[in-house]
């Protein structure tokens, strides 16, 4: 049975998964929408066959039940005595090529009085109609078998579903491939992924034969089904059965029989394969035809086509009106797509981006749960204060609890993901449970980082607490603070350098960007950027038309926030430069003869070694030229000692009279006691001339 399993599962796989060109291997990133805007909203997702092929009819009313897979264990057993006995000895016979015995003990376990028979009257049905002597018999016996379970006959190998693709091959096999995709489309309204696969089959075939096609294209079903394909499955690539090629590709035949259809069924699905195509003299004359969301969808970027993203907006707002939130239409569980809702919310707030309406385009992208999005907008696009009062806003918003994709790259991903199984927020779709990731700590994390970058530091504390990093930053902001208040020049170089300490060793989650160019949804171990341009480089797939490049997709507004909101150091991994910046300093406060001074530089060009290498040479040219060669300092920005703060406090050397602290104070205490004394010679020269004055009088 696991063997049988595991081949239907490579059979589905085959079949469903569409032949595509691959790219390089490579890490899992979550799908992006900001990050290549003429892409976003230039293509339109190819949707999924298996989740469209099952709402080509209305949900049936019957509740079959479904068996795909493997066998339920104990399914062949549990019937009355005599009704067992019979359908046994009706299977031995069927194995052994003895039709006519089988039929005849596959009758006598119908015959049974009903009570006798619950459990296995729809085996009996259904062994009959596969040995039936003509079509129209089998056709009989397989309603037969649907008839029972209506009753309340037990139905444990799921028969009663499975009788609809047994009377559909019936149908193919007549040449009646409407009746086939009638039967076929209702077993897939049932969950079958058999009924789908077979959908999918047809289609395919009748897409190469043009005789099939004309015939098919008359029924409303048939029209569903083949634009439905034409959209999702369109642009795949099949082997022929000898293996020796490819198939034509049949898009172009399909859209052109598909156009002359008058009143056609499924105009949306033929609107959207049309975009796809590059066929947008098609996509605009059936986008109109119905009133769907994937219709309104296409209009939105028939709009943006001819520049008028007023219009694009209200399409888009009208989609994602329709579009369930919980729709998916993944179908490989290795490389997830966004889910369509969330897509068109992300196109949605890509439109208020280019409009400078950066607050509205952070409330439209929090409802795509796309992370790297939602930090681009966060860090690099609002302002502090506009971050903010966005998450005192959605303290308790259902927006802060996203569904983690599978394959997401992010640093605390696993930290905030709850346990307690959360529902999906009202009107967002049914009342199902799932784990949920908690977007507001993260996005309270950003905040802290972005406020620790630009010295708010105990403004950012209220950020990190409750989380593991709350220590580390208060001690960050401590070490600061200290360097500040203190009046020693030792005692500030030694907080200087705990700070260095945290920058280095704690940078990514105390000062890190969650975006370029640190990274940190993807824990700093890629550069995303340089990533997705060496996959652009290195892509052989074919290229889509591209529809919008003149669009300004970019406004001054944007780029101006992007260069406010950077971080100190353009460089990845930034916080290294803080920390060798927090050193260097350090090392100015101290004597340069010192073994601090030599270990201060030394710590300073390790921090920088991996990012900064003029840096690196730099100091040790400073080091060479003023400092005191040092016993213990090994390789130089790479094995570097402890700075002896103790002991240069004790060695009591002639400081450098250079601090900006030492000399306002010498400064102002020379000009408090040079005051006073000024003061008085003015005072005893004017009585002396005074007295002078009077002995001259008299």
């Amino acid at each position: 049975m696991l063997l049988r399993s595991a081949v239907t599962f490579l059979v589905l796989l085959v079949v469903l998964v569409p032949v595509r060109r691959a790219s390089a291997c490579g890490p899992d990133f979550p799908p992006e929408l900001l990050r290549d805007r003429a892409a976003t909203l230039s293509e339109l997702p190819d949707g999924a066959f298996h989740h469209e092929a099952k709402r080509l009819v209305p949900k049936p009313t019957d509740t079959f039940s479904v068996v795909d897979g493997e066998e339920p264990e104990g399914a062949r057993t549990g019937g009355g005595a005599r009704e067992t006995e019979l359908y046994e000895s009706g299977a031995k016979a069927f194995h052994a090529r003895h039709w006519d015995e089988a039929r005849a003990r596959f009758k006598e376990v119908l015959v049974l009085p009903p009570e006798e028979r619950r459990r296995f009257s729809t085996f009996a049905a259904f062994m009959l109609a596969r040995t039936a002597e003509s079509a129209q018999e089998g056709r009989e016996r397989f309603a037969e078998v649907r008839e029972l379970v209506r009753q309340g006959f037990e139905d444990p190998l799921g028969l009663a579903v499975a009788s609809l693709g047994e009377e559909a091959r019936l149908h193919l096999e007549e040449g009646d491939d409407v009746g086939a995709i009638q039967l076929y489309a209702e077993q897939a309204a049932h969950g079958s992924s058999s009924g789908v696969s077979s959908l999918l089959f047809v289609a395919r075939a009748i897409g190469r034969d043009d005789a099939r096609l004309q015939r098919a294209l008359k029924d409303p079903l048939g029209q569903r089904l083949l634009a439905t394909y034409a959209w999702t499955r369109g642009q795949e690539t099949l082997w022929t059965e000898d293996g020796t090629g490819t198939y034509p590709n049949p898009l172009p035949r399909l859209l052109e029989a598909l156009a002359a259809v008058p009143g056609l069924a499924g105009a949306d699905r033929l609107a959207a394969g049309a975009w796809r195509a590059g066929r947008f003299d098609l996509a605009e004359r059936f986008a109109g035809q119905e009133r769907t969301p994937l219709a309104a969808w296409v209009k939105a970027k028939l709009a943006l086509r001819r520049g008028d993203r007023t219009a694009a907006e209200q399409y888009l707002a009208e989609a994602r009106e329709g579009i369930p939130a919980t729709e998916d239409w993944t179908i490989e569980p290795w490389n997830p797509l966004m889910r369509p809702r969330a897509r068109v919310e992300g196109e949605w707030a890509l439109l208020a981006l280019m409009r400078g309406d950066f607050s509205e385009a952070a409330e439209r992208v929090l409802r795509t749960c796309s992370w790297p999005d939602i930090a681009y907008v966060a860090e690099r696009v609002l302002t502090e204060e506009e971050l903010r009062r966005f998450i005192a806003a959605h303290a308790t918003s259902p927006e802060f609890r996203c569904r983690p994709r599978p394959g997401l790259y992010s640093s605390e991903q696993a930290d905030l993901a709850e346990d307690t199984p959360i529902a999906v927020p009202q009107g967002s779709g049914p009342d199902v449970e799932t784990p949920r990731e908690n977007v507001g700590e993260k996005l309270r994390l950003l905040l802290g980082r972005r406020m620790l970058r630009n010295g708010r530091g105990q403004e950012s504390l209220e950020y990190f607490r409750g989380t593991k990093w709350e220590e580390p930053a208060r001690q960050y902001v401590d070490a600061l603070d200290r360097a500040r208040s203190v009046w020693n020049d030792v005692d500030e170089a030694q907080a200087l350098y705990s700070a260095a300490r945290l920058a280095r060793n704690a940078g990514m989650e105390l000062l890190g960007t969650e975006v370029a160019p640190d990274w940190a949804w993807a824990e700093g171990e890629f550069d995303v950027g340089q990533w997705y341009l060496e996959l652009q480089q290195y892509d052989e797939s074919p290229k889509k038309p591209v529809v919008l490049e003149n669009l300004p997709f970019t406004t001054d507004a944007e780029r101006e926030r992007l260069t406010a909101h950077a971080p100190p150091h353009a460089l990845r991994f930034h916080y290294r430069s803080t920390a060798a910046d927090l050193a260097e300093k350090a090392a100015d406060l101290v004597h340069p003869r010192s073994q601090a001074y030599a270990a201060l530089l030394c710590h300073a060009a390790r921090f920088a070694s991996r990012s900064e290498p003029e840096r690196v040479q730099r100091l040790w040219r400073t080091y060479v030229q003023r400092g005191a060669l040092a016993a213990d300092v090994g390789m130089f920005g790479q094995s570097c000692p402890e700075p002896d703060f103790e002991r240069l406090r004790n060695q009591k050397l002639a400081l450098p009279w250079r601090t900006w602290r030492l000399r306002t104070t010498a400064t102002v205490a020379a000009g408090m006691l040079l005051l006073p004394v000024a003061g008085a010679i003015i005072f005893v020269r004017r009585k002396r001339r005074d007295a002078q004055s009077q002995t001259g009088d008299q």
